[in-house]
């Protein structure tokens, strides 16, 4: 009875040391910055590998917040944004897209502006409310990371998600 036990015992350790020494994959989360998003929209940003963690927090002086998103403890999304009640400085837009690696304005699925490269964005969505906008800052790291040409075209589906919902979450459009 004692060499089952012990034989038992060995194999529950060895099962144990194999499954702790596995990745597991990476859940993809029903939202980001505390609004539901896009599982197909968001999939694509995450590596395969390790936990999936969020942290949240709100900006103080104006409404908005900043939001990252990291897997297997390395940073793949942040994103910080804003509400502003004036008239945008058209000439502020210019300079946008410049920190993103092959950056264009590029259309979104929402009233404003979007210039989107494969490693991130700069946007900014109209509000309901006449001289009132929001502003987004989105970041992109890590091997998911697609630097040519057309690597927006893996971020632009999570923008077209998100920016609406946040920006019905802050009261800026219905």
């Amino acid at each position: 009875m004692t060499t089952r036990r012990l034989a038992a015992a060995l194999l529950c350790t060895a099962v144990m040391a194999v499954t702790a020494g596995c990745s597991t994959p990476a859940t993809v989360p029903a939202d980001f910055c505390k609004v539901p998003v896009s599982k197909t929209a968001l999939a694509p940003l995450i590596p395969h590998d390790g936990p999936v963690r969020q942290t949240y927090y709100a900006t103080e002086g104006q409404p908005g917040a900043g939001c990252a998103l990291s897997a297997g403890g390395h940073r793949v999304l942040f994103v910080a944004f804003a509400t502003w009640d004036h008239d945008p400085d058209p000439g502020a837009w210019k300079g946008s897209a410049a920190p993103y690696k092959y950056a264009a304005e590029r259309p979104v699925s929402f009233p404003g502006r979007a210039a989107i490269g494969s490693n991130g964005a700069s946007v900014r969505a109209l509000c309901t409310s006449p001289d009132t906008y929001m502003t987004f800052g989105i970041y992109f790291f890590g091997d998911r990371v697609e630097n040519t040409p057309n690597g927006y075209k893996k971020l632009r589906p999570f923008i077209d998600d998100f920016v609406p919902k946040e920006t019905k979450k802050f009261g800026c459009t219905r």
